[in-house]
Protein backbone atom coordinates (compact mmCIF):
# COMPACT_ATOMS: atom_id res chain seq x y z
CA UNK A 1 0.00 0.00 0.00
CA UNK A 2 1.48 3.23 -0.95
CA UNK A 3 2.11 5.92 1.75
CA UNK A 4 -1.12 8.69 -0.20
CA UNK A 5 -3.18 5.22 0.32
CA UNK A 6 -2.10 4.87 4.12
CA UNK A 7 -3.19 8.31 4.93
CA UNK A 8 -6.10 9.34 2.66
CA UNK A 9 -7.44 5.61 4.56
CA UNK A 10 -7.31 7.02 7.50
CA UNK A 11 -8.65 10.49 7.35
CA UNK A 12 -11.67 9.08 5.37
CA UNK A 13 -12.37 7.32 8.56
CA UNK A 14 -11.69 10.13 10.69
CA UNK A 15 -13.42 12.58 8.64
CA UNK A 16 -16.42 10.41 8.37
CA UNK A 17 -16.72 10.21 12.12
CA UNK A 18 -16.03 13.53 12.74
CA UNK A 19 -18.80 14.75 10.39
CA UNK A 20 -21.35 12.22 11.92
CA UNK A 21 -20.52 13.77 15.61
CA UNK A 22 -21.00 16.62 14.16
CA UNK A 23 -24.00 15.78 12.88
CA UNK A 24 -25.32 14.41 15.59
CA UNK A 25 -24.73 17.95 17.75
CA UNK A 26 -26.44 19.85 15.21
CA UNK A 27 -29.27 17.76 15.78
CA UNK A 28 -28.87 18.43 19.81
CA UNK A 29 -29.11 21.44 19.20
CA UNK A 30 -31.74 21.86 16.33
CA UNK A 31 -34.03 19.13 17.90
CA UNK A 32 -33.87 19.60 21.56
CA UNK A 33 -37.45 17.71 22.14
CA UNK A 34 -36.05 14.72 20.90
CA UNK A 35 -33.46 14.11 22.78
CA UNK A 36 -34.46 15.94 26.27
CA UNK A 37 -37.49 13.28 25.93
CA UNK A 38 -35.43 10.52 25.73
CA UNK A 39 -32.72 11.60 28.30
CA UNK A 40 -35.76 12.48 30.73
CA UNK A 41 -36.92 9.08 30.35
CA UNK A 42 -33.86 7.73 30.88
CA UNK A 43 -32.84 10.22 34.26
CA UNK A 44 -36.72 9.79 35.78
CA UNK A 45 -36.71 6.17 35.16
CA UNK A 46 -40.03 6.78 34.36
CA UNK A 47 -40.49 3.82 31.80
CA UNK A 48 -40.44 1.80 34.60
CA UNK A 49 -43.40 3.11 36.64
CA UNK A 50 -45.47 0.77 34.81
CA UNK A 51 -43.85 -2.35 35.06
CA UNK A 52 -44.44 -4.48 38.65
CA UNK A 53 -40.83 -6.37 38.59
CA UNK A 54 -38.42 -4.75 36.01
CA UNK A 55 -36.19 -2.29 37.76
CA UNK A 56 -37.75 -2.08 41.13
CA UNK A 57 -34.86 -1.73 42.91
CA UNK A 58 -33.29 0.63 41.05
CA UNK A 59 -35.57 3.64 40.90
CA UNK A 60 -34.20 4.80 44.41
CA UNK A 61 -31.44 5.93 41.25
CA UNK A 62 -34.44 8.58 39.92
CA UNK A 63 -33.66 11.99 38.87
CA UNK A 64 -36.15 14.52 38.20
CA UNK A 65 -37.12 15.20 34.69
CA UNK A 66 -36.19 18.75 34.42
CA UNK A 67 -32.52 17.99 34.57
CA UNK A 68 -32.93 16.37 31.19
CA UNK A 69 -32.32 19.61 29.49
CA UNK A 70 -29.10 20.74 31.64
CA UNK A 71 -27.72 17.02 31.28
CA UNK A 72 -28.66 17.43 26.61
CA UNK A 73 -26.57 20.63 26.52
CA UNK A 74 -23.59 19.26 28.64
CA UNK A 75 -23.12 16.28 26.09
CA UNK A 76 -23.36 18.33 23.57
CA UNK A 77 -20.81 20.32 24.75
CA UNK A 78 -18.74 16.92 25.17
CA UNK A 79 -19.50 16.16 21.73
CA UNK A 80 -19.13 19.36 20.25
CA UNK A 81 -14.94 18.92 22.11
CA UNK A 82 -14.82 15.14 20.71
CA UNK A 83 -15.79 16.07 17.25
CA UNK A 84 -13.38 19.27 17.35
CA UNK A 85 -10.43 16.80 18.44
CA UNK A 86 -11.78 14.13 15.05
CA UNK A 87 -11.53 17.24 12.83
CA UNK A 88 -8.45 18.04 13.98
CA UNK A 89 -7.18 14.54 13.52
CA UNK A 90 -8.38 14.28 10.18
CA UNK A 91 -7.34 17.75 9.16
CA UNK A 92 -3.65 15.90 10.23
CA UNK A 93 -4.03 13.04 8.09
CA UNK A 94 -4.93 15.71 5.01
CA UNK A 95 -1.35 17.57 5.72
CA UNK A 96 0.87 14.29 6.03
CA UNK A 97 -1.23 12.79 2.78
CA UNK A 98 -0.46 16.37 1.28
CA UNK A 99 3.76 16.47 2.46
CA UNK A 100 4.21 12.52 2.00
CA UNK A 101 5.76 13.23 5.66
CA UNK A 102 6.29 10.24 8.10
CA UNK A 103 6.78 12.54 10.67
CA UNK A 104 3.73 14.56 9.90
CA UNK A 105 1.59 10.95 9.54
CA UNK A 106 3.21 9.93 12.65
CA UNK A 107 1.16 13.11 14.94
CA UNK A 108 -1.65 12.55 12.94
CA UNK A 109 -1.95 9.22 14.33
CA UNK A 110 -1.23 10.53 17.90
CA UNK A 111 -4.25 13.17 17.24
CA UNK A 112 -5.87 10.15 16.04
CA UNK A 113 -5.24 7.83 19.21
CA UNK A 114 -6.20 10.73 21.22
CA UNK A 115 -9.58 11.87 19.31
CA UNK A 116 -10.90 8.19 19.31
CA UNK A 117 -10.42 7.62 22.85
CA UNK A 118 -12.28 10.51 23.62
CA UNK A 119 -14.96 9.49 20.93
CA UNK A 120 -15.29 5.63 23.20
CA UNK A 121 -14.93 7.45 26.08
CA UNK A 122 -18.02 9.67 25.53
CA UNK A 123 -20.01 6.51 24.20
CA UNK A 124 -18.99 4.15 27.37
CA UNK A 125 -20.06 7.44 29.71
CA UNK A 126 -23.15 6.59 27.89
CA UNK A 127 -23.45 3.11 28.19
CA UNK A 128 -22.67 3.41 32.02
CA UNK A 129 -25.18 5.97 32.70
CA UNK A 130 -27.94 4.44 31.14
CA UNK A 131 -27.02 1.05 32.92
CA UNK A 132 -27.10 3.24 36.07
CA UNK A 133 -30.51 4.34 35.29
CA UNK A 134 -31.45 0.66 33.93
CA UNK A 135 -32.78 1.96 30.19
CA UNK A 136 -32.05 -1.17 28.59
CA UNK A 137 -34.77 -2.41 30.49
CA UNK A 138 -37.43 -0.47 28.51
CA UNK A 139 -34.72 1.48 25.71
CA UNK A 140 -32.92 -1.13 24.41
CA UNK A 141 -32.85 0.65 20.80
CA UNK A 142 -30.51 3.85 22.24
CA UNK A 143 -28.17 1.10 24.45
CA UNK A 144 -27.58 -0.59 20.74
CA UNK A 145 -26.99 2.49 18.96
CA UNK A 146 -24.21 3.06 22.24
CA UNK A 147 -22.83 -0.28 21.84
CA UNK A 148 -22.46 -0.27 17.80
CA UNK A 149 -20.72 3.39 18.65
CA UNK A 150 -18.46 1.68 21.16
CA UNK A 151 -17.60 -1.20 18.14
CA UNK A 152 -17.10 1.85 14.93
CA UNK A 153 -14.90 3.54 17.34
CA UNK A 154 -12.91 0.34 18.76
CA UNK A 155 -12.41 -0.74 14.94
CA UNK A 156 -11.15 2.62 14.01
CA UNK A 157 -8.66 2.93 16.87
CA UNK A 158 -7.16 -0.29 16.26
CA UNK A 159 -7.63 0.69 12.31
CA UNK A 160 -5.90 4.02 12.53
CA UNK A 161 -2.77 2.21 15.07
CA UNK A 162 -1.38 0.32 12.30
CA UNK A 163 2.11 0.92 10.12
CA UNK A 164 2.22 1.37 6.96
CA UNK A 165 4.17 -1.16 5.53
CA UNK A 166 6.64 -0.39 3.11
CA UNK A 167 7.06 -1.50 -0.52
CA UNK A 168 8.98 -4.73 -1.11
CA UNK A 169 12.02 -4.06 -2.84
CA UNK A 170 12.42 -5.05 -6.46
CA UNK A 171 14.91 -6.96 -7.59
CA UNK A 172 16.22 -6.70 -11.10
CA UNK A 173 16.12 -10.27 -12.54
CA UNK A 174 19.10 -10.61 -14.82
CA UNK A 175 18.02 -12.74 -17.84
CA UNK A 176 18.64 -15.73 -18.34
CA UNK A 177 22.05 -17.66 -20.04
CA UNK A 178 21.86 -20.65 -22.21
CA UNK A 179 22.79 -23.26 -19.95
CA UNK A 180 22.29 -21.34 -17.03
CA UNK A 181 18.69 -23.24 -16.21
CA UNK A 182 18.05 -27.03 -14.81
CA UNK A 183 16.77 -28.84 -17.85
CA UNK A 184 12.96 -29.54 -17.20
CA UNK A 185 11.73 -33.08 -17.79
CA UNK A 186 8.33 -33.57 -19.02
CA UNK A 187 6.47 -36.13 -18.32
CA UNK A 188 4.87 -38.93 -20.28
Amino acid sequence: MSFHVFAFSRLAVMASLALWLSIAVLNNLTDPETNRFHIGNTLSMVLLEEEELLGVALRWRAWPAHWAEATLYAVAGIQVAVSMLLWYAAFGYVKAWRLGSRRVLDSARNRAVVALTCFLLLWFGFICGGLWFGYWLKQGAIQSVHMTLILIGLVALLFVQGEPQPWPAVQPTAPATPGSQPLERSLP
